[in-house]
């Protein structure tokens, strides 16, 4: 790596600069000219004898306008300020630049290939991008996907302004979400100067950025800094190892969110959530749009999805964890400080109770982002889902009648068998009785 600066150093100081002809005198102006720009090293004030002009920018074929312009103060102050422009434009020849053939198809395509530029440095940061949500964003073609460049502008990089709320780079894609978190508790105090409050990259990660909502939900992340929250909960929640599993911590410390139960299709094998099904009709929407019929799901095509998903000869058997959770990304953000979180049992455990109207069924999309398709409710109560949704019964939330018949079946003949021989074995001895009472008669 040293090498290949020091190659790229001495590429820049051999630059001819009779090439450039008829902008001499520009590059003499640059050279002289007062900022901070004038500390950089000639090689790069000859670049921006050029570059540093405003509005200078390059049409492409497709239309759009790509901005050439960089600004020589703010890139004075950058990082690479001190590797210099030939550094990561080492391609560039100034006896042939521009070259009348430097085709380039888009501005997306042009980042593509600038953020492998980034890699030749910042190798370890790139390997953990490459295993990122962002990366599998784009590896699926979406063209919006965060590159190096998208959230470092390579010409204005400053340390530590990533970790400064009003610079956070993540809410110029994810607005509505860091407005929600800016109002939470934890934004809130980060914004008094509590530097160890989280922000993005505390729980989501900043280049092996992961989605903390997959396979084991939300539960490690925030137990990652809580790290007392379960002898907390312990001291007046019941059953609180099953609650953290099957309850997300928004579920109750975002007190205004509208709650959902999530039905998450899981891999057993792999134990992580699994990817949509092909060539399942009820999966056919990739976009996940949250029904696949004005009602979603009913419970007889699920218990037969599982059943066609799980037929004989399938290594990987498919099951549902039942997760109540909120029902956006904005909301599970909106975070309450805890005397405000929801702590009333009966919110949850009782008839009709708010959460349980509304279902859904996820399966992992690129990255891990849940994908989300409408579930009838009523697979929450009917008898086909026993199997499927066995592990996820709220009591008073959920009423499955069947069972309730089970139950009082069970009791009935848990409690009336013993009773009614009881009452046919005092009937047979008073009958007994009275027969030989007769036969002493006679």
């Amino acid at each position: 790596m040293a090498q290949r600066r020091l190659d790229s150093t001495r590429k820049r100081k051999s630059f001819s600069i009779s090439a450039l002809g008829g902008i001499a005198a520009v590059v003499v102006l640059a050279v002289t000219a007062p900022g901070l720009a004038g500390s950089l090293s000639s090689a790069d004030q000859q670049c921006l004898a050029c570059h540093g002009t405003a509005g200078l920018e390059k049409p492409l074929p497709n239309g759009e306008t790509l901005s050439l312009h960089i600004d020589g103060d703010t890139f004075a102050k950058s990082v690479h300020s001190v590797i210099g422009c030939a550094s990561c434009h080492s391609d560039i020849d100034l006896n042939k630049h521009p070259t009348p053939n430097n085709s380039i198809a888009s501005k997306r395509s042009f980042s593509i290939v600038r953020a492998k530029v980034c890699s030749a440095c910042h190798s370890e940061e790139h390997k953990q991008w490459s295993h990122s949500v962002h990366a599998a964003l784009v590896r699926d073609g979406n063209p919006v996907a965060p590159l190096c460049t998208s959230c470092h502008s390579p010409h204005a990089v400053i340390k530590g302004v990533a970790e400064a709320m009003d610079t956070v780079p993540c809410k110029t894609c994810h607005g509505a979400i860091f407005t929600a978190y800016a109002g939470s508790v934890h934004g809130a105090l980060r914004s008094a100067g509590v530097t160890h409050a989280p922000l993005c990259f505390s729980c989501h990660g900043a280049h092996d950025v992961t989605v903390p909502t997959a396979n084991r939900g939300m539960k490690d992340v925030c137990l990652g800094c809580h790290t007392d929250a379960v002898a907390a909960h312990q001291k007046w929640l019941p059953n609180t190892l099953l609650h953290f599993d099957v309850v997300s911590c928004p579920a109750c410390h975002a007190p205004k969110a509208q709650r959902t139960v999530d039905l998450v299709l899981y891999n057993s094998t792999t134990h992580k959530d699994a990817a949509r099904p092909v060539g399942v009709p009820e999966f056919e929407n990739t976009a996940g749009s949250g029904a696949t019929s004005p009602s979603g799901l009913d419970p007889v095509t699920l218990f037969n999805l599982l059943r066609a998903l799980n037929r004989p000869g399938i290594a990987n058997k498919t099951s549902i964890k039942g997760r109540l959770d909120v029902r956006t990304g904005v909301e599970a953000h909106e975070l309450a400080p805890s005397n405000k979180a929801i702590s009333d049992c009966s919110t949850c455990h009782r008839a009709g109770a708010q959460a349980f109207q509304s279902v859904t069924i996820s399966v992992a999309g690129p990255g891990g982002i849940p994908i989300h398709y409408g579930v009838d409710k009523d697979v929450l109560s009917s008898v086909f889902s026993i199997n499927s949704i066995g592990g996820f019964y709220a009591i008073g939330g959920t009423r499955i009648t069947f069972l309730d018949v089970l139950l009082i079946l069970g009791l009935l003949v848990g409690f009336g068998g013993p009773l009614l021989h009881l009452i046919l074995r005092w009937t047979y001895r008073r009958h007994q009785s009275g027969s030989d009472h007769e036969q002493g008669k006679r």
